[in-house]
């Protein structure tokens, strides 16, 4: 039995994790980089259900169950912080004792804290609290479970092919016999039993290759990065989800978010300065002094919503549960499978349900077993405890050395950042992405080193005052004289 899955974000390599369990031949192409779409642009929050206890009450479920099982199955890529929905003086109380009611209907535990205690650990926290509740809210952090994903489906036999483009579907009769692509190896046909799109925001896009109508809505929200972890815990506004009301401690930083803004394209929208601010001045509602916070960046994500008539009009109200659909029930093209929406939370479970669709389609009788089989990490950088072993720091805001790129299995620049978080620290790549991206390179240096100093810029340019303005005089003076880059 032969898969191919079009799509290699979080859903993608779900999907190929429980196919590849099941003992089925899978191979994944993506037309860019591993994590280039919603996967590597979200907030990194590990969904307590919390957030949709009221608005969404399935989703909270999924996320909840989902939680606790990747603590047990996942343990390197999550961080079992805790969070506090707390609620302000004037906000609807009607709304507290629903969410309350939903939490305990679904098994989704809270409980009470101080008002006192929440700000003597976060003092940095708003004195307008009236009251505030534990959940279990965590930090997934979703670069290494991407890279631990493909380690663990290689490790298993299956195939990732990045830079790969899926063409056209090649059909038997009604029937799906192959998939052309095309990419950094060139033309080929991958022929496969069945194929499955997991395109993200581009899963319209891709069903219309396929000559199918599915109503996907691409919605854009930003984010913005502060680069100092001042809190611990993730911090929720007690109140219908909405702009500007969550912190993600997330590594060294923390992360504001975020904004909901339906779109007709899937690709992510350059962050705006007016929509930077705007969300300052909602973060402000609960850290009043974040003005004062250092913004290391902004970034945009898009969530590929999805609902069967299409979505209309506030794209808040649209459920982020997911669905999975057998095209050869709906549209009589047998071997054809699309998995839409979802959480980045919930990816173990998306695989699981396309794996239990495809399997009955097409007379598999191997269970899954994602629920049980742990996803390692296999490449764990070293610690530089001996520098002179480790070889030249090329990175100073993150530790990088010359042995951790050695120990790299990334075969792309984006890989590299998510193995080792170079420039992603305070200084966004200024002083050491042309060390890290020269090391022993002549071809194609130029071209990368322009590309991440394009990239980083977009992000500091929304967020451009103060020390961040500083950083991009900086940066564009080193590019421009130091270094002999082209000036932009």
């Amino acid at each position: 039995m032969r898969v191919v899955v079009i799509g290699a974000g979080a859903t993608g390599l779900g999907v190929a994790w429980d196919l590849t369990l099941r003992g089925i031949d899978v191979t994944v192409v993506e037309a860019r980089e591993l994590g280039a779409g919603t996967s590597g642009r979200f907030h990194g929050l590990l969904h307590s259900g919390g957030r949709y206890l009221v608005t969404d009450p399935s989703a909270a479920k999924e996320c909840y169950s989902e939680n606790m099982l990747l603590r047990r199955i996942a343990c390197d890529a999550v961080v079992a912080t805790g969070g506090y929905f707390v609620k302000k003086f004037g906000d609807d109380s009607t709304f507290e004792s629903r969410w309350l009611s939903q939490a305990e209907e679904l098994g989704v535990p809270t409980h009470p804290v101080k008002v006192a205690e929440l700000v003597d650990e976060l003092p940095m926290l708003t004195r307008d609290i009236q009251r505030a509740h534990w959940v279990p809210d965590g930090v997934l952090e979703g670069f290494t479970m991407l890279s631990m994903l493909v380690q663990a489906i290689e490790s298993r036999g299956s195939r990732l092919f990045d830079h790969t483009k899926a063409i056209r579907l090649r059909l038997d009769g009604d029937r799906v016999s192959g998939v052309e692509v095309e990419g950094v190896g060139g033309y080929r046909v991958l022929e496969c039993d069945a194929v499955v799109n997991t395109a993200g925001p581009w899963a319209g896009i891709v069903a219309r290759d396929w000559g199918l109508d599915i109503k996907v809505q691409p919605s854009y929200g930003l984010m913005l990065i502060f680069a100092n972890r001042r809190m611990n815990k993730v911090v929720n506004r007690l109140k219908p989800p909405g702009d500007g009301d969550i912190f993600v401690p997330h590594r060294e930083v923390v992360i504001l978010g975020t904004t909901d803004v339906a779109q007709g394209l899937p690709d992510a929208p350059e962050p705006r300065r007016a929509e930077a601010i705007r969300l300052m001045e909602l973060g402000a509602e609960l850290v009043p002094d974040l003005g004062s916070w250092r913004v290391l960046r902004g970034f945009t994500g898009v969530r590929p919503l999805y609902e069967p008539s299409g979505v209309t009009g506030d794209s808040r109200t649209v459920s982020r549960d997911f669905a999975v659909l057998d095209h050869g029930e709906t549209d009589g093209l047998n071997g054809a499978f699309s998995v839409l929406g979802g959480k980045w939370t919930t990816f173990r479970l998306m695989g699981e349900a396309l794996g239990e669709r495809l399997a009955k389609a097409l007379n598999v009788d191997s269970p899954s077993l994602s629920r049980e089989v742990a996803i390692e990490r296999r490449h764990v950088r070293s610690v530089p405890s001996a520098p002179k072993a480790r070889g030249a720091l090329l990175c100073e805001c993150e530790q990088v050395y010359e042995a951790d790129l050695d120990e790299s299995t990334a075969t792309s620049q984006m890989q590299r950042r998510f193995d080792t978080w170079f420039a992603m620290g305070p200084c966004q790549g200024t002083f050491c992405a042309h060390r890290v991206l020269g090391r022993g390179r002549a071809v194609g240096f130029a071209d990368e080193l322009s590309s991440l100093r394009r990239e980083r810029e977009h992000g500091l340019n929304a967020v451009g005052w103060g020390a961040s303005a500083r950083l991009i005089a900086l940066e564009q003076s080193i590019a421009a004289q130091s270094l002999g880059e082209d000036a932009r």
